[in-house]
């Protein structure tokens, strides 16, 4: 019986050895490691407050500037608005002026016409009388 349970007190020395052979160096690691997640989380604690500030302060900067888009949105809009009319005016007023020009030409061409004509009638009556 003795023998029994030596071999079972070895058996049970081997596991405790084994898993002192594992959980040692993993129980290391994960002091190691926590310790490094502590110095992080204490950096970030560090960096993230005034991140945060600047996220804060370009948020309102933002907020302020679409405000102002926004009330210059209006005057652009008016803005345009002008601009239509003013380019409509001017296409209205060039339209008038291809047609009047056109009327124009069109009646300096016939008055030209209707004075050659009566250039060669005259002509040709003071011929017909001189002769």
């Amino acid at each position: 019986m003795t023998v029994q349970v030596d071999i079972v007190t070895l058996s049970v020395l081997v596991i405790v050895i084994i898993f002192a052979a594992t959980l040692l160096p993993m129980i290391w690691q994960w002091k190691k490691t926590g310790k490094e997640a502590d110095a992080l989380l204490s950096e970030l604690r560090r960096e993230l407050v005034p991140t945060l500030k600047d996220v804060r302060e370009i948020t309102e900067r933002i907020n302020r500037a679409s405000v102002k888009i926004e009330k210059g949105s209006g005057h652009a809009e008016n803005l345009f608005e002008s601009l239509d009319e003013i380019v409509g005016s001017v296409r209205q007023i060039s339209h008038s002026f291809r047609y009047d020009a056109c009327h124009l030409a069109e009646n300096a061409a016939f008055l030209i016409t209707g004075l050659r004509a009566a250039i060669k009638v005259f002509s040709k009556e003071t011929q017909d009388k001189g002769v």
